[in-house]
C-alpha cells in the first residue's frame, strides 16, 4: 500500500503525520520535501538510542519511479510531498493507493485546498482517471465539533473525500517528534488511539 501524504500548501502538518504514520505501521518513508524534515528528525532519533526509520531521499523523478516500480505489493510506504506543486510530487500523488491531504478548518485554508484540487483534476484529465484525495481534519481544537465550513467545501469539490478520523491539536504529537520518536511508542494517551484509528480508516478505504 502507497500511502502519499500531500498538499501544494506547507504548513499543515503533512511531515509530523507522514512521522508517527511511519512509526506505527513501522514503514518506510520516501521524503520528496525539500526542507528535510524527516531526514533531520531522524538524526534525532537515532541520538535518543532509538532504532532510525527508513527514510528514502530520490534526487530525481526517474529514481523516484523506479523506486516505486520496484517496490514490493506487499510492502506499505509512506510518501511526504513537499507543500508545492512539481512534477515528482504530482507522480507520487498519482502512483499511491490512497492520498491523505491535511487540513485545518478554517476559511483562510479554503483557497490553499482550492488550489490543491486544481492540482488534481488537471492531473485526472491528463491521465484520464479519477484521482482522489482523502481531506483530514488535522491539528483542530479538541473542543471543536462544528467542521461545517470545510465540509461543505469538500461537498463541492469532486475529487475530494473527508475522512471520518480528526486529528486534534495535542501537545504529543509535536514533543515526541521533536524526541525523534512517535505517539504510538507511548503507553497511553488520546494521540496514540487516534493514529491508530486513523490507520484503521486508511486501510478500510484501500481495500
Amino acid at each position: 500500500m502507497i500511502i502519499t501524504v500531500a498538499h501544494s500548501k506547507g504548513g499543515v502538518g503533512k511531515s509530523l503525520l507522514a512521522w508517527h504514520l511511519a512509526i506505527a505501521m513501522k514503514t518506510p518513508i520516501i521524503d520528496l520535501d525539500f526542507q528535510k524534515t524527516l531526514v533531520y528528525t531522524n538524526k534525532l532519533r537515532e541520538a535518543c538510542g532509538h532504532k532510525k526509520l527508513d527514510i528514502i531521499q530520490p534526487e530525481t523523478q526517474h529514481e523516484f519511479i523506479e523506486l516505486i516500480d520496484n517496490w514490493p505489493e506487499e510492502k506499505n510506504i509512506i510518501i511526504d510531498v513537499g507543500g508545492f506543486d512539481s512534477n515528482l510530487n504530482r507522480a507520487a500523488i498519482l502512483i499511491s493507493d490512497i492520498v491523505i491531504t491535511p487540513a485545518v478548518d478554517r476559511v483562510t485554508e479554503m483557497a490553499g485546498l482550492y488550489k490543491f484540487h486544481q492540482i488534481i483534476e488537471e492531473l485526472s484529465e491528463k491521465m484520464k482517471t479519477d484521482v482522489k484525495a482523502s481531506i483530514l481534519l488535522n491539528d483542530v481544537s479538541p473542543s471543536s465539533k462544528d467542521f461545517t465550513v470545510i465540509e461543505d467545501l469538500v461537498d463541492k469539490l469532486k475529487h475530494f473525500d473527508l475522512m471520518e478520523t480528526i486529528i486534534p491539536h495535542r501537545a504529543d504529537y509535536y514533543k515526541l517528534m521533536e524526541e525523534g520518536r512517535g505517539v504510538t511508542e507511548l503507553e497511553n494517551s488520546k494521540a496514540k488511539s487516534e493514529i491508530k484509528k486513523l490507520i484503521k480508516e486508511i486501510k478500510e478505504k484501500v481495500k
